[in-house]
């Protein structure tokens, strides 16, 4: 197999804002070569080391704002995302259930009881499905080939005209073309908060500009001193993805600001300065195989300013 390179030097960018205080920019720097890609993902995490602040005192704008519209049942841009594989299980007991009938009972193919039972085998097939799948993932967790859970919770309601004028009002209340990813996900636990975007190429190819907005990271004022004095973990994971024939060849490369050095953990949780992990996966549904993995030292996926 081909070694892999780091494809882009510096491709995020940290920086404070010039125009509004306790306000902290996440940008990508636009690459042609992206359009080589199917899909980008870009996962955020911002971990304080300071323990007198917590996740409520920050947010990531504007996608936090989106999650919580929705989780308060207001309208969103983005809508939550409902599997279908309990359906789908539930319906391919019932046709279980309906064989049987047919192949060993056919003079009550048709009568209510076998109606009855068609119906209790979907309804438990559905309840059923979330047990086996929480079975699958736990028992996986730990292998080269995996059965992921769902990685992105909501997805974006797509309204022609609407869509079209909010993405010039977004570039005018960023100054720059804001990316709108096709999936979102947002985790806030306690102490940190944890976003995923997931760009399909069609959200990046029109792009004139070389600097393109992701997130806002807004922060209390009467803990920015602290988070900057005490320090944070800024984590990134970019992945390049490529579909082929139904299968995604994935690209992830992870790096972190830990108090303002950058780097990142290998295989084995070891801290390595001034390095980027890589690692290569194939992805079929929902079962992803880790490939291969490897370190890129003296480089940067991003920086900060």
């Amino acid at each position: 197999m081909k070694k892999k390179t780091l494809p882009y030097e510096n491709i995020i960018t940290l920086k404070k804002n010039n125009q509004m205080e306790h306000v902290y920019d996440v940008e990508l720097t636009y690459h042609n070569n992206l359009l080589h890609y199917s899909s980008v993902e870009c996962h955020f995490v911002l971990y304080p080391y300071s323990r007198n602040i917590t996740s409520k005192n920050i947010t990531f704008c504007p996608f936090e704002e989106y999650v919580k519209d929705i989780q308060s049942n207001q309208r969103s841009a983005y809508q939550e995302i409902t599997s279908q594989f309990n359906k789908l299980f539930g319906i391919l007991l019932g046709v279980i259930i309906v064989s049987i009938f047919y192949f060993f009972h056919p003079a009550s193919f048709l009568s209510v009881e076998s109606l009855l039972s068609l119906l209790g085998a979907y309804f438990i097939g559905k309840e059923l499905w979330d047990d086996i799948e929480n079975f699958l993932i736990s028992i996986s967790s730990s292998l080269r080939i995996r059965y992921q859970p769902g990685y992105y919770s909501y997805k974006l309601v797509r309204n022609s005209t609407l869509a079209a004028y909010s993405r010039l009002a977004k570039k005018n209340r960023y100054g720059k073309v804001m990316l709108l990813p096709e999936k979102i996900d947002f985790i806030e636990q306690s102490n940190s908060q944890t976003l995923r975007l997931f760009f399909k190429k069609d959200s990046y190819k029109d792009k004139s500009e070389d600097i393109l907005h992701i997130i806002s990271i807004h922060i209390d004022p009467e803990i920015e001193e602290e988070l900057e004095s005490k320090g944070y973990m800024f984590g990134v994971k970019l992945t390049f993805n490529r579909k082929f024939l139904g299968i995604m060849h994935s690209d992830d490369y992870f790096q972190s600001f830990n108090k303002n050095k950058k780097g990142c953990l290998n295989a084995q949780g070891n801290w390595c300065p001034d390095s980027v992990f890589f690692r290569h996966s194939l992805l079929f549904g929902r079962i992803r195989m880790y490939l291969s993995c490897s370190i890129f030292d003296n480089t940067a996926l991003m920086k900060h300013e």
